[in-house]
C-alpha cells in the first residue's frame, strides 16, 4: 500500500514569515497539531508543532538551570511572558528544519520506519517535489479499516 492510500489532503500549511501566534491560531481553527512551512515560492522549507513552540527550555531564561535544580517548576507570570514573547516570533525562528518527507509512491511501511528510526509524528508528503498532503501516527488508524 502507497501513503497516498492513507495520507490527509489537502494540508494546512504557513509561511515562514507568520508569526508563532499565527500559526498557534491556525493550528487551533484547523484542530491540527503541526502546519508545513513553505517558502515564499510555495517551497517545503520546515514544520512546526505545537512542540516546537510551547515551553522549551531554550524560550525560558536560564531554564537549563532552573529545571537541574528545581525540576520543571516555573511561575505562572514566567509562562505568560515567555508565550507573549514566542508569539512574537516568527515562524522560521522555531520551526524543525530539514524536514524528513515522503513521496507519493512510497509505501506505509517506509513512513513507519521513518517515524520510529526518526522519532517523528508527522511526515509531509511530496509529488513531484510539491507538499500534496501529510501522514501523522492518527493516519496509521485509517489501516484498520482499510
Amino acid at each position: 500500500m502507497n501513503v497516498d492510500a492513507i495520507m490527509t489532503s489537502p494540508v494546512a500549511t504557513i509561511t515562514e514569515d507568520s508569526t508563532v501566534g499565527q500559526a498557534a491560531r491556525l493550528m487551533l481553527d484547523k484542530s491540527t497539531s503541526c502546519l508545513p512551512v513553505l517558502d515564499k515560492a510555495g517551497e517545503l522549507v520546515g514544520i512546526i508543532t505545537h512542540t516546537d513552540f510551547g515551553f522549551h527550555r531554550r524560550f525560558l531564561p536560564m531554564s537549563d538551570h532552573l529545571y537541574t535544580l528545581m525540576g520543571s517548576w516555573v511561575q505562572p507570570e514566567t509562562l505568560v511572558k515567555v508565550a507573549s514573547e514566542v508569539s512574537k516570533k516568527t515562524v522560521k525562528e522555531v520551526m524543525s528544519k530539514p524536514v524528513v518527507t515522503v513521496n507519493t509512491d512510497d509505501e506505509v511501511k517506509r513512513v513507519a520506519e521513518l517515524m520510529l528510526s526518526e522519532n517523528i509524528n508527522r511526515i509531509p508528503v511530496l509529488k513531484d517535489g510539491k507538499l500534496i498532503g501529510i501522514v501523522t501516527r492518527h493516519d496509521f488508524v485509517k489501516l484498520m479499516i482499510s
